[in-house]
Parts: C-alpha cells; structure tokens; sequence
C-alpha cells in the first residue's frame, strides 16, 4: 500500500506541477539536462529509443548462455563506513565473492535508467567518457550508441569484463575494458594523459568511497567535463555524500537527477538544479546501508 500511496502522490504532484516545470525549472534549468529532466516527469521514450532500449535489453537473458563461468566473482561494494585505503591513499578492494550467473543477468542498468544515461551525455555533447564499474556493460550500451562516443571503462572482474564486452561490441567497438582495480587503473590513464568529458562512477555505493573517486578522477577531466553519480539515494550515507557535491565549489552547476547526481565541473556562480521541486523525492532506498 505504501508503494501505490507514493505513485499516487507521484501522478498527482506531475499534475499539479505541470505549469510549474514546463515554465519554471526548464526555463532555468541549462538546456543540455532538458531531455533527461523531460523522461523523469513525462516518462516516456521516443520510438527511436524504444527500439533502442528493445535491442539492448535482448542481451540480457542471452547471458547465462554466453558466460563461460558457471559463478561469477566480484568485488562488494563497501557498506556505509566501511571504506579503507592503504598507507598510499589508494582504495582497498572490498570482497571477491561469488555469484550465479543468473544473479548477474538481473544486474547492469535498466531501460529507464539507461535511456536517462544516454540523454545526459547526448544533451551535454559528451565524447570521451570514463565509466568506474562496467560490471554486464548495459550502461556501457546506451553510453556508446550515442553517435560518436567513446568509452573506456573499468571492472575488477575478469567474469563480468568478459560479458560485458560481448554486450557492448553489438552496439560500438570504441571501447576499452580495463580489467583492473579503480585506483590502478586511474593510476594508468593519467601516465597515458588520457582525458574525458563524463566519468560515471558506479562501482562503490559509500561516501567516502564516492568522495575518493571524485577526487581521483578530477585530474582525468576536461573544463566543463561532467560527473555523474549513480544511486545518490541509494542509502542516507550515499545522499550526504551527494548533498557535500552540491556544496563542493569544484563544480559550477550540480542536477539532482533523482537516479543520477550530475556534476559541472567550472568556476563561477554556483548553480543546483533539483527534480524534487517539481515531482515527490525518492525515499532512501537502503535503510542503515
């Protein structure tokens, strides 16, 4: 019942809100995050991204069929305040568990959240991205059908490298999978002098972890490049760390994306933008995460 109350208040709220976000936040809001402030009120896609979506998702059930492992080990993410480093600042890997395959097909991200990814960097121009946590290489998809893109992406499972290069090579083969740690393989790119203009970070759900890839990824990054987080209220840890974004003045404008956290990296007048002005906020979705 409490989940029928919230779509009821969620239908209601886009009703009488109407006005309000379509001559109000959008006015506001920097025309490049319009597309996906547009599919979190209206949610609808375009045939062309249902098409898109369709083929995409058709990998997913082909998984445990294409996998050579019948368990798929790799490293949890760190619950809230369980985050470390060792004596040189860099990440200490969470545990290498196993999973079934099957476990592994649910995961990756979903149509609705994919489609929202692909507007962000379609609306910004997005060219170069840099993904922490490939893990079955869904988001990577919808990353690289965006004409032009590129992506490198990094995952400490060689299982889940494995899947998802299977996965994205139908879409694009402008990608690069990097079976390494995430500080290793920051470690790498920056005596490359790689650069990019998006970096999603998706791979440790935990403020302090969110905070030191931030901080990590920073020299990576192109004058007005984007961050995106993923699952901002994954739990109320997660939202802190998204709350100390918004503050942080690395960053000219944040968007508060509900699902994704959205980060401009510039100078000037700070500027936040938050969905929950015009549609009912997520509840945390992890409690005592």
């Amino acid at each position: 019942m409490k989940k029928v109350g919230f779509y009821v208040d969620n239908l209601v709220k886009r009703v009488l809100n109407y006005g309000k976000f379509k001559n109000s936040f959008l006015k506001r809001l920097p025309q490049q995050f319009h597309g996906a402030a547009k599919l979190l009120y209206y949610h609808t896609f375009t045939e062309e991204e249902k098409k898109l979506a369709s083929e995409i998702e058709r990998f997913r059930s082909q998984i445990p069929a294409l996998s050579t492992a019948k368990e798929i080990y790799s490293y949890t993410s760190p619950h809230s305040n369980t985050f470390k480093t060792d004596e040189e600042g860099k990440a200490l890997p969470g545990e290498y568990t196993g999973n079934s395959v099957e476990a592994h097909m649910k995961t990756g991200s979903s149509t609705f959240h994919g489609i929202l990814l692909r507007r962000i960097v379609a609306g910004a121009g997005v060219k170069r991205i840099l993904e922490l946590g490939t893990n079955t290489g869904f988001s990577g998809c919808y990353f690289l059908s965006v004409p032009g893109t590129e992506l490198v992406t990094i995952e400490g499972s060689a299982a889940l490298c494995e899947i998802a290069k299977l996965n994205m090579d139908r879409i694009s083969d402008k990608h690069r999978i990097m079976n390494m740690l995430f500080d290793e393989a920051i470690d790498v790119l920056l005596k490359e002098k790689a650069s990019f203009d998006c970096v999603f970070i998706d791979g440790q759900h935990e403020q302090k972890a969110t905070l030191h890839y931030t901080q990590r990824v920073l020299p990576l990054l192109k004058p007005g490049a984007l961050i995106v987080h993923d699952d901002i209220y994954w739990s109320e840890d997660m939202h802190q760390a998204w709350q100390k974004m918004v503050q942080d003045p690395t960053f000219s404008q944040t968007v508060d994306l509900f699902y994704k956290g959205v980060c401009v990296l510039g100078d000037g007048p700070k500027a936040h933008y938050d969905m929950g002005e015009c549609l009912p906020r997520p509840e945390v979705f992890r409690k005592n995460w």
